[in-house]
């Protein structure tokens, strides 16, 4: 395989012969770097508490959003309106 030329890598133009190899071996390094860090991941647990956290609170908003879309276009009767607004206020209360 022939390594390939400055013209095939316009990233490099203006660098020496010795400055692309030593780019070409600190790749490499970070290429194993790389690997060591996917390996320390994987070795961890899935998803920490707060990811898990994180999701929960976005779907809470994006509920409490849905509700507040809801009351804005209109059309809903009295009970429709104060379940939405009632559902607001209870996500609102578990995100403090």
């Amino acid at each position: 395989m022939t390594e390939p030329t400055h013209e095939e890598m316009p990233w490099v133009i203006g660098l020496t012969d010795e400055e692309v190899q030593e780019l070409r071996n600190k790749k490499q390094e970070l290429t194993e770097y790389g690997k060591q860090k996917i390996k320390q991941m994987m070795n961890q647990e899935p998803y920490p508490d707060a990811m898990f956290e994180e999701a929960e609170r976005r779907e809470l908003i994006n509920e409490a959003l849905i509700e507040l879309d809801a009351i804005v276009m209109g059309g809903q009767n009295t009970r429709e309106f104060y379940l939405s607004v009632s559902h607001i206020r209870n996500v609102l209360e578990r995100l403090k």
